[in-house]
Protein backbone atom coordinates (compact mmCIF):
# COMPACT_ATOMS: atom_id res chain seq x y z
CA UNK A 1 0.00 0.00 0.00
CA UNK A 2 1.65 3.19 -1.15
CA UNK A 3 -1.06 5.65 -0.15
CA UNK A 4 0.01 8.44 2.09
CA UNK A 5 -1.30 7.92 5.58
CA UNK A 6 -2.91 10.83 7.35
CA UNK A 7 -1.60 11.71 10.75
CA UNK A 8 -3.72 12.16 13.83
CA UNK A 9 -3.57 15.95 13.40
CA UNK A 10 -5.55 15.69 10.17
CA UNK A 11 -8.14 13.50 11.87
CA UNK A 12 -8.57 15.94 14.74
CA UNK A 13 -8.78 18.89 12.35
CA UNK A 14 -11.56 17.17 10.41
CA UNK A 15 -13.43 16.44 13.65
CA UNK A 16 -13.00 20.06 14.75
CA UNK A 17 -14.47 21.24 11.48
CA UNK A 18 -17.40 18.91 11.96
CA UNK A 19 -17.93 20.24 15.47
CA UNK A 20 -17.72 23.79 14.18
CA UNK A 21 -20.34 23.05 11.52
CA UNK A 22 -22.57 21.44 14.14
CA UNK A 23 -22.28 24.41 16.51
CA UNK A 24 -23.01 26.86 13.67
CA UNK A 25 -26.03 24.79 12.66
CA UNK A 26 -27.23 24.67 16.27
CA UNK A 27 -26.82 28.45 16.64
CA UNK A 28 -28.67 29.17 13.41
CA UNK A 29 -31.46 26.78 14.40
CA UNK A 30 -31.90 28.53 17.75
CA UNK A 31 -31.84 31.91 16.01
CA UNK A 32 -34.52 30.71 13.58
CA UNK A 33 -36.67 29.48 16.47
CA UNK A 34 -36.31 32.87 18.15
CA UNK A 35 -37.37 34.60 14.94
CA UNK A 36 -40.38 32.30 14.58
CA UNK A 37 -41.44 33.13 18.13
CA UNK A 38 -40.96 36.86 17.51
CA UNK A 39 -43.11 36.68 14.37
CA UNK A 40 -45.85 34.77 16.18
CA UNK A 41 -45.80 37.10 19.18
CA UNK A 42 -45.78 40.21 16.97
CA UNK A 43 -48.94 39.10 15.17
CA UNK A 44 -50.66 38.50 18.49
CA UNK A 45 -49.49 41.87 19.81
CA UNK A 46 -50.77 43.72 16.73
CA UNK A 47 -54.19 42.07 16.93
CA UNK A 48 -54.47 42.81 20.66
CA UNK A 49 -53.45 46.45 20.21
CA UNK A 50 -55.92 46.83 17.33
CA UNK A 51 -58.79 45.61 19.49
CA UNK A 52 -58.07 47.75 22.55
CA UNK A 53 -56.53 51.03 21.51
CA UNK A 54 -57.20 54.11 19.40
CA UNK A 55 -54.86 55.51 16.78
CA UNK A 56 -51.98 53.90 14.89
CA UNK A 57 -49.12 55.42 16.89
CA UNK A 58 -50.60 54.31 20.21
CA UNK A 59 -51.33 50.86 18.80
CA UNK A 60 -47.79 50.53 17.47
CA UNK A 61 -46.25 51.51 20.81
CA UNK A 62 -48.55 49.15 22.71
CA UNK A 63 -47.84 46.28 20.32
CA UNK A 64 -44.07 46.86 20.56
CA UNK A 65 -44.25 46.93 24.37
CA UNK A 66 -46.29 43.73 24.39
CA UNK A 67 -43.88 42.01 22.00
CA UNK A 68 -40.90 43.03 24.15
CA UNK A 69 -42.66 41.69 27.25
CA UNK A 70 -43.44 38.36 25.55
CA UNK A 71 -39.86 38.01 24.32
CA UNK A 72 -38.58 38.77 27.82
CA UNK A 73 -40.97 36.20 29.33
CA UNK A 74 -39.44 33.62 27.01
CA UNK A 75 -35.92 34.76 27.94
CA UNK A 76 -35.06 35.83 24.39
CA UNK A 77 -35.73 39.58 24.67
CA UNK A 78 -32.03 40.42 24.85
CA UNK A 79 -31.59 38.97 21.35
CA UNK A 80 -33.67 41.75 19.76
CA UNK A 81 -33.04 45.48 19.48
CA UNK A 82 -35.80 48.10 19.70
CA UNK A 83 -35.48 48.66 15.95
CA UNK A 84 -35.93 44.95 15.27
CA UNK A 85 -38.97 44.78 17.54
CA UNK A 86 -40.54 47.75 15.75
CA UNK A 87 -39.75 46.10 12.41
CA UNK A 88 -41.50 42.89 13.51
CA UNK A 89 -44.55 44.93 14.57
CA UNK A 90 -44.69 46.76 11.23
CA UNK A 91 -44.31 43.48 9.35
CA UNK A 92 -47.03 41.83 11.43
CA UNK A 93 -49.34 44.79 10.88
CA UNK A 94 -48.85 44.59 7.10
CA UNK A 95 -49.35 40.81 7.12
CA UNK A 96 -52.49 40.96 9.25
CA UNK A 97 -53.89 43.80 7.15
CA UNK A 98 -53.18 41.88 3.92
CA UNK A 99 -54.87 38.71 5.15
CA UNK A 100 -57.93 40.66 6.35
CA UNK A 101 -57.52 39.99 10.07
CA UNK A 102 -57.34 43.69 10.95
CA UNK A 103 -60.48 44.55 9.03
CA UNK A 104 -62.33 41.83 10.93
CA UNK A 105 -61.28 43.18 14.33
CA UNK A 106 -63.91 45.18 16.15
CA UNK A 107 -62.67 47.66 18.73
CA UNK A 108 -63.73 46.89 22.28
CA UNK A 109 -64.16 50.61 22.94
CA UNK A 110 -66.20 52.83 20.63
CA UNK A 111 -64.61 55.87 19.00
CA UNK A 112 -66.84 58.10 21.14
CA UNK A 113 -65.80 56.39 24.40
CA UNK A 114 -62.17 56.58 23.36
CA UNK A 115 -62.44 60.32 22.60
CA UNK A 116 -64.01 60.91 26.05
CA UNK A 117 -61.24 58.93 27.76
CA UNK A 118 -58.52 60.77 25.82
CA UNK A 119 -60.11 64.12 26.78
CA UNK A 120 -60.08 63.17 30.45
CA UNK A 121 -56.44 62.09 30.26
CA UNK A 122 -55.32 65.20 28.37
CA UNK A 123 -57.25 67.47 30.79
CA UNK A 124 -55.68 65.70 33.77
CA UNK A 125 -52.23 66.11 32.24
CA UNK A 126 -52.79 69.84 31.58
CA UNK A 127 -54.11 70.34 35.11
CA UNK A 128 -51.15 68.50 36.61
CA UNK A 129 -48.72 70.64 34.61
CA UNK A 130 -50.34 73.99 35.40
CA UNK A 131 -47.98 76.24 37.38
CA UNK A 132 -48.98 77.00 40.92
CA UNK A 133 -48.24 80.24 42.70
Amino acid sequence: DRSVSRGLGDVYKRQGFGLSKFLNFKASTEKNENIKKALEFSSQAVLTAQAFLGNGAVQQQAAAAELKARLDENKIGDNFTEAQILSYIKTAYAREKANGALGAMKPLVSAEELAKAEAVVSNATETAQAPTA
